[in-house]
C-alpha cells in the first residue's frame, strides 16, 4: 500500500509539471487563417490616440499582430528584431519595404487606411505566418490580398 502511495504521488508531480510547462512555449501563436493568408496572431492592440508604438519582431511573427486605429491616423512604429534571423516589414501601398537586421531596431511610420484593413508582413517569412494587418475602428482581421 505505501508503495502505490508513493506511485501514485509521483504520477500526480508529473502531471503537475507537464501541465506547468504546457504554457513553456509562451512564444506559441495561434495560426489564424484568413483567406489565402496565414497569421502567427500574438495579438490584438488598440493604438487609437496614439503616435507611437513598439513592435516585436521575431521568430517569423510580430507581436501585436494586428493594430487597431482610426482612419488616417499616423502611427511611428519602433520594430525590434528580436531573433538572430534577417526580417523585414512591408506595407504594400504605402511603399514601406525595410529590412531589420538581426538584433536591430528600425522605425517606419505608417498611415491607416480609409476604411477596413491594410496587410504588413515580413516579405521573407510571410509565408510562414509573419504577418499583420492596420484595422480601421472595430473592423475584424480580414482577407486581404
Amino acid at each position: 500500500m505505501r508503495r502505490m502511495h508513493w506511485t501514485v504521488l509521483g504520477a500526480l508531480a508529473a502531471a503537475v509539471v507537464v501541465g506547468a510547462c504546457g504554457s513553456c512555449g509562451s512564444k506559441e501563436a495561434k495560426v489564424r487563417q484568413l483567406g489565402s493568408v496565414a497569421f502567427a496572431d500574438h495579438g490584438t492592440q488598440s493604438v487609437r490616440g496614439k503616435t507611437a508604438l513598439a513592435l516585436e519582431a521575431d521568430s517569423n511573427y510580430f507581436k501585436p499582430t494586428f493594430l487597431r486605429g482610426e482612419t488616417g491616423q499616423q502611427l511611428t512604429l519602433t520594430i525590434e528584431n528580436e531573433s538572430a534571423s534577417l526580417h523585414n516589414f512591408s506595407v504594400a501601398g504605402q511603399q514601406i519595404d525595410v529590412d531589420i537586421p538581426a538584433k536591430g531596431k528600425v522605425q517606419v511610420t505608417v498611415t491607416f487606411p480609409a476604411m477596413g484593413a491594410a496587410r504588413f508582413f515580413c516579405k521573407y517569412h510571410a509565408d510562414q505566418g509573419m504577418n499583420g494587418e492596420l484595422l480601421v475602428g472595430d473592423t475584424a482581421p480580414q482577407p486581404i490580398s
